[in-house]
């Protein structure tokens, strides 16, 4: 019982001493923090977090209280924390244009902004990031100031518009097409540049860039590599594809999707029966009863890569035309796909949609 009691206290006292070594995050208003920073001489490093953030959980009780975390941070800064929903939180972040969870700020002692950091990081990771506050090529703060001062050379808005891509910051889009506009026609298709083709945020579906990318993949092929650009046309006509499926953007003609399919088979792209399979869906489900569109679903269905996310799009359907039977072809078409998954998340996904299906197929 004495060993069972002094293994506690050993347990307990080596916990404590882990707290007490890692990073001291003081409980100071924002004003009080930087009071504190400018008497001590000291930079503010905030913790932006919310209380149902899991990667914010995992800094706090793993990273921070180690002793390495503490050695770095402690002497350098006075660090505070800061719910985003609570108290000061939705201020400060509404101010330092916090928008993803946890989020590290470095500030200096007169709140001036010079760095932030996103995301969950082991101890070696999150130093390194900090210390890109202290590099004016890499610090979020500098590259802003520069930017904001005029400097529009190629290679630097490169640099700053994939912080902004890092950060998740609306201003992407914008200084993405400033950089696009500023190219020559041979310029764009360098590798340089195939990151902000290659982003559909700054290459959004019927965007200009789109369909620059599109009239120009041949010449991508040459300086990005055939495979990478064939794999970016891929992902984004499966996409295209699979919300034509869904019905819920807008509703397609068979004249519309006689055209999309004429102008995926052009691209010539080694995944283009796989992307015909879908357009045939498509046009199935178009114009055909669901008796049909099962038939066609049983042929067209195993050739997707991705198969239980078409197979979702018509359980409503099926569950609300179909009769009995025709269900029990639709159940076991998706059992058959089930048995293909390789997958956990493809298997749960049919797991779940298979007994929604059987469920209402017992009920009638």
């Amino acid at each position: 019982m004495k060993k069972i009691f002094l293994f506690i206290a050993f347990l307990w006292i080596s916990l404590v001493s882990f707290a007490q070594d890692g990073v001291n995050f003081e409980h100071l208003s924002f004003r009080e923090a930087l009071d504190k920073a400018k008497s001590e001489q000291k930079y503010v490093f905030m913790d932006c977090y919310t209380s149902w953030c899991g990667p914010c959980k995992n800094m706090t009780q793993n990273v921070f209280p180690q002793k390495k975390a503490g050695d770095y941070f402690n002497p350098k800064f006075i660090c505070v924390k800061y719910d985003m929903e609570k108290g000061e939180g939705p201020e400060l972040g509404k101010r330092f244009e916090v928008r993803a969870y946890p989020t590290f700020l470095v500030l200096d002692a007169e709140g001036r902004l010079l760095h932030k950091v996103i995301g969950s990081y082991s101890v070696d990771e999150i130093i390194e990031r900090i210390e890109e506050s202290f590099d004016e090529e890499k610090a979020y703060g500098s590259l802003k100031a520069k930017y904001e001062s005029g400097n529009r050379e190629q290679v630097f808005m490169v640099k700053y518009l994939k912080m902004l891509i890092r950060y998740y910051d609306p201003a992407m889009e914008a200084v993405a097409a400033e950089l696009i506009n500023t190219l020559s026609d041979k310029e764009k298709v360098e590798e340089a540049y195939w990151f902000v083709f290659s982003n559909p945020k700054l290459t959004p579906e019927g965007s200009a860039n789109e369909a620059w990318l599109l009239k120009n993949h041949k010449r991508f092929n040459k300086t990005v590599g055939k495979e990478k650009v064939e794999q970016e046309l891929d992902k984004r006509y499966t996409e295209k594809l699979l919300k034509v499926l869904s019905q819920k953007e807008k509703i397609w003609t068979e004249k519309q999707l006689a055209a999309l399919g004429r102008e995926i088979a052009a691209l010539k792209l080694n995944t283009n029966e796989e992307l015909q399979a879908y357009v045939t869906v498509a046009k199935t489900a178009l114009k055909k009863g669901v008796e049909e569109l099962i038939s066609v679903c049983e042929t067209e269905f195993p050739k997707f890569k991705t198969k239980e996310i078409p197979y979702i799009q018509f359980c409503d359907r099926i569950v609300a035309e179909a009769s009995p039977a025709d269900r029990a072809r639709y159940i076991a078409l998706g059992e058959k796909l089930y048995a293909q998954a390789k997958d956990e998340p493809a298997k749960n996904t049919f797991k779940f949609v298979l007994e929604y299906l059987k469920h209402h197929n017992k009920q009638n």
